[in-house]
């Protein structure tokens, strides 16, 4: 990659009819672009091609972008998109992709063996291809925005299925018909023509926009898309002899997809109960399948296809097994058809029809074979019954020869193309129906229980099978689900054990004709590919029970960098970046090209890595946005990344603060932190002070008290070292003999070896009255420094709780405390939970953001603070105040809130800050925040992996604007008051005891008392009414 100049985003193969060549579509970075745009190539993968992105002097000519038309999109050019954003249609003759700008384009690649004949001189005058970007909503108003879209071809290429977000967010399909595609179409640039006279890029290829069509519901989530067939498209293909050619994909009939539409709420099923559970939605996700009906007006007829409609017409529905089947049997078997087809073929003397019928009913060929064994539900069936090929079959378009010369009839034969895959002329109904007619034509594949499926990775060429990867407890897990012929409905799970490995991934080639399996081994990656057929999935994925058949060989891959090249390429990318991932496409009037120039000469006097982290944080600073971070990438480090080099060097910790005393020849234990007891595990850790009484007492030790000390680790005493940390280095979650004088704790009565105790340490005593103190042994488990960390951090929690509760006990009125590290994710949500709920019948509540690092969670806690009791339950025994039902809306708080803030509360903490002061939910204390109010997701990620974030996701309300008065300004609190350094070190919070005042004042002012009972229960029999009636 041309020393690192060159960053290759994706690399996708281009299947093709010509069998001579292997051509691939590569998206990099071009060097010759002023500023490294994204650009298309086209390069032949043969064994024996010329290497290209290597030197500069051999890079291929872009088709589109980089130095030819390259630029944001706001200037016309091709902007930048994501990776993985690009696909190929399964027929290699169109490509579509995302950008960052929200756009779907598509656009038609040269046919290339035309492309291919044409010499240097000649592609040099090829204009960049022309590509088409999609309307913004599909036909009924739906918004088609490319962020987060998934793009999926039909198998011949002119249908493209867009899997987007629906202007209620629900993920939704729609289906864009991008022209019938000419077989014949040629682009008009042939060789014939002369560099003067130009070229034109059009093709019968060429992109012509049609209708797009809504093919689901927004009322629930469906994606995941896959192009298919049913078992009846397969048994009518058997009936009339078979495809012909086991190389063309077949033609899809059905849009297979996963939708959690028909998932149950999961888990709870009311919203009594202590935490006031929520019902909610599992992850877990049903198959349906929406059938491509063909337009018949359209479609030419011939005898086979009266055939097929034929066959169709009689057994109706795709599985109309069971008793539905009866009826058709009433005129004619399923058997009885084929035959009828076999007996036609003969009558037209079709030999080639004949044969493969007669196979099929023989049962001897391999495919069927596999197919039997695939769907057979004893897995130990005879292995020779599939064939099992060595090597996975090679199929149209993945052919390549490594040299030599052809002979001329094997020449003839690879200059002959083949048939593109064929895709029906789908049926749509009346445009823009409102009914959606088209989309409630799916049915669910009922037999396929539900589960939290990622991806249907597969259905086989040969077979109805469908593979699917789900999400596993631990690892995903891959399933084949084997429908049974027609006309059963029946479905064989199959899941495939591997044990062992990790999978991590899995999906299809370009052309769909193999599978790909991406798993993880201890310390290392492989991928696995197989044949997408009965046979291959047979012998090297279920039988290969130890994954070795097909493995890619990947140990010696390596690339030579130069790493000012590197530098260079890793500048442009993080500025490009940032231009298109920026929330204003504008970059808010900044002169982004002159901030590019500006810092351009500094990254070639950078000579590491850290040094250009210094370059880019200067470039990102220019926009003056606080959600702007460099970080990552690959340094040089002393211990070059070795894991074992690591641990060995990592200083663990003994989970307490020690004091070198020259007096004790030891470490006086000064502080034993002390977590919170009620809770076994905070943030998922069970974490103690490895010196503590809660640790040491399960192993039948007493725990350390502050003074006690520690004179040797290991053997070794602790002044023979600089610092007792240098015995503790590589020991976390070792064992480790610490000897230790319990001058606090008290001696073991069993020992007796005597030590004088020193005078400065019990002054209340003489030195000859003064207590001996026995040496004792004492086996302790360090922890590692981020756990230490933890553990300190935990403690520092705990104590500010029990602080809380006491004052707010001597100022006369109940308070609860929360304190949340950030708004991250579940840990965030756990220490909300744990201590809101107990607490929410308090008169008073403090919530501490102060050093809050931000997360997305602030709408969740609103939601929750912004309840409101309105009602109360008293039965005959129980009432509001004796652990009755309380109040409705449940779990509402009914007291005043007050929020810590300072300078390090940031991002979502301090969103969360902003809404409590404009929804009035409470007072905020403490100082001004951070200063970060616009969003992001932090996935432009450079090429070493390294990062310069940019802020993708603007906020703005009514009264603030932009930015929420959040951004570069950090929300300012309704009482000032900061920590006195010396104050908070000797373990004062004067934030927390403001918070304390101004929640009694507050008290005063407006009391949180409970209602008093209404008195006297009303008398609903209607005796004074019956009274009054007169016989």
């Amino acid at each position: 990659t041309t020393g690192g100049m060159t960053r290759i985003m994706q690399a996708l193969h281009v299947p093709q009819t010509e069998k001579y060549s292997r051509t691939s579509l590569i998206l990099a970075t071009d060097p010759l672009s002023p500023t490294a745009e994204l650009a298309f190539y086209l390069i032949e993968t043969l064994a024996d091609s010329t290497p290209t992105f290597a030197e500069i002097e051999d890079l291929p000519r872009p088709i589109l972008g980089g130095h030819l038309n390259g630029g944001s999109v706001k200037d016309g050019g091709l902007g930048s998109i994501k990776d993985g954003g690009v696909v190929v249609s399964p027929c290699g003759r169109r490509v579509a992709w995302t950008d960052t700008d929200g756009r779907i384009c598509a656009m038609a690649l040269p046919n290339l063996g035309d492309y291919w004949a044409a010499n240097a001189t000649e592609l040099e005058a090829f204009a960049p291809l022309s590509y088409t970007a999609l309307p913004q909503e599909n036909e009924n108003g739906e918004p088609l925005v490319g962020i987060g879209a998934e793009l999926t071809w039909s198998p011949g290429g002119r249908y493209l299925a867009i899997e987007h977000s629906a202007r209620n967010q629900f993920s939704i399909i729609s289906i864009a018909d991008l022209g019938e595609i000419d077989e014949d179409g040629k682009i008009s640039n042939a060789t014939g023509l002369s560099a003067d006279e130009g070229y034109d890029s059009k093709s019968a290829w060429d992109i012509a926009l049609g209708r797009i069509v809504q093919a689901t519901p927004d009322r629930f989530n469906s994606g995941d898309v896959f192009w298919g067939r049913t078992a009846f498209d397969m048994a009518i293909e058997d009936a009339l002899g078979g495809s012909g050619n086991s190389k063309i994909l077949p033609t899809a009939t059905t849009l297979y997809f996963l939708t959690d539409r028909d998932v149950m709420l999961s888990g709870v099923s009311s919203p009594w109960g202590t935490r006031a559970p929520s019902p909610h939605f599992s992850r877990n996700k049903c198959v349906y399948a929406l059938p491509l009906v063909a337009d018949e007006g359209k479609d030419e007829e011939d005898e086979e296809g009266d055939d097929e409609q034929l066959i169709k017409k009689m057994f109706g529905g795709p599985y109309s097994g069971g008793g539905a089947s009866e009826l058709a049997m009433l005129r004619e078997t399923i058997l009885e058809e084929m035959e009828a087809a076999q007996k036609e073929a003969e009558e037209e003397d079709d030999a080639k029809l004949q044969d493969d019928v007669d196979s099929i009913e023989a049962g001897d060929d391999e495919d069927n074979a596999g197919r039997r064994w695939l769907k057979a539900k004893n897995s130990s069936a005879d292995a020779s019954s599939t064939g099992q090929p060595t090597t996975a079959p090679t199929p149209l378009g993945d052919n390549s020869t490594t040299g030599g010369d052809l002979s001329d009839e094997a020449e003839q034969s690879a200059l002959t193309p083949s048939l593109y895959p064929a895709d029906v002329n789908i049926s749509f109904g009346p445009k823009a129906d409102r009914s959606l007619g088209f989309a409630r034509r799916a049915y669910r594949m009922s037999n396929i229980p539900k589960g939290s499926y990622a991806t249907i990775v597969s259905q086989l060429k040969d077979d109805s099978a469908l593979i699917l990867l789900e999400n596993g407890d631990d690892v995903p897990i891959v399933k084949i689900f084997s429908i049974d012929d027609f006309p059963s409905d029946a479905v064989d799970p199959m899941p495939v054990d591997i044990p062992g490995m990790e999978v991590v991934s899995a999906g299809l080639s370009t052309s769909r004709h193999q599978l790909y399996f991406i798993y993880k081994l201890p310390g290392k990656y492989r991928t696995k590919i197989i044949g997408n057929d009965a046979a291959s999935v047979v012998s090297m994925l279920i039988k290969d029970d130890k994954f070795t058949k097909n493995i890619v060989d990947n140990v010696q891959w390596a690339l030579s960098i130069w790493p000012s090249l590197e530098y260079q390429q890793i500048y442009s990318d993080a500025w490009r970046l940032l231009r298109d991932y920026y929330y204003d496409a504008g970059m808010t009037d900044i002169d982004w090209k002159e901030v590019y120039t500006r810092y351009l000469p500094l990254v070639g006097r950078a000579s590491k890595r850290e040094e250009l982290d210094d370059v880019l944080r200067q470039m990102a600073s220019e926009l003056s946005a606080l959600h702007v971070f460099v970080y990552g990438g690959e340094y040089d480090t002393p211990l070059h990344d070795d894991i074992f080099l690591e641990m060995a060097n990592e200083v663990s910790s003994l989970g307490a603060t020690l004091r070198r005393s020259m007096e004790w020849a030891g470490y006086v234990v000064t502080s034993i932190p002390e977590r919170d007891q009620d809770f076994a595990l905070m943030d998922g850790k069970s974490i103690y002070s490895p010196l503590s009484e809660d640790t040491l007492r399960m192993s039948g030790q007493r725990g350390l008290e502050v003074g006690d000390v520690i004179i040797g680790v290991n053997g070794e005493s602790v002044m023979n070292n600089p610092s007792i940390h240098m015995l503790l280095r590589g020991m976390a979650g070792k064992s480790v003999r610490l000897e230790v004088l319990r001058v606090k704790s008290g001696p073991s009565p069993l020992l007796t070896r005597k030590r004088r105790l020193a005078p400065e340490i019990n002054d209340s005593e003489s030195n000859d009255d003064a207590e001996e103190v026995t040496p004792e042994p004492l086996i302790a488990v360090p922890l590692t420094p981020s756990d230490a960390a933890h553990l300190r951090y935990t403690a520092w929690e705990w104590h500010t709780r029990n602080v809380v509760k006491d004052l707010s006990y001597k100022a006369g009125f109940t308070a609860g405390y929360i304190h949340l590290r950030d708004m991250s994710g579940g840990k965030a949500e756990d220490a909300f939970v744990r201590g809101f709920y107990p607490d929410y019948d308090k008169q008073a509540l403090i919530v501490d953001v102060r050093h809050n690092h931000g997360g997305n969670i602030d709408s969740w806690l609103l939601d929750v603070l912004q309840r409101r009791a309105w009602m109360y339950w008293q039965g005959r025994a129980t009432n509001i105040t004796n652990g009755g039902l309380g109040w409705d809306e449940q779990f509402s708080f009914r007291g005043h809130i007050v929020v810590l803030i300072d300078e390090k509360t940031s991002s979502d903490g301090e969103g969360f800050s902003r809404g409590m002061s404009e929804l009035g939910l409470g007072k905020l204390i403490g100082t001004r925040t951070w200063g970060g109010g616009i969003w992001l997701s932090s996935d432009n990620h450079l090429v070493d992996g390294g990062i310069a974030t940019a802020p993708e996701i603007g906020t703005y309300n009514k009264k603030f604007g932009w930015g929420l008065g959040i951004e570069n300004m950090g929300v300012e609190p309704d009482i000032w008051i900061d920590n006195d350094p010396h104050q908070t070190y000797g373990g004062r919070d004067a934030q927390l005891e403001k918070a304390i005042e101004v929640l009694k004042d507050w008290l005063e002012e407006e009391p949180v008392v409970l209602p008093k009972s209404p008195g006297r229960h009303r008398d609903m029999s209607l005796r004074e009414e019956a009274k009054r009636c007169s016989a």
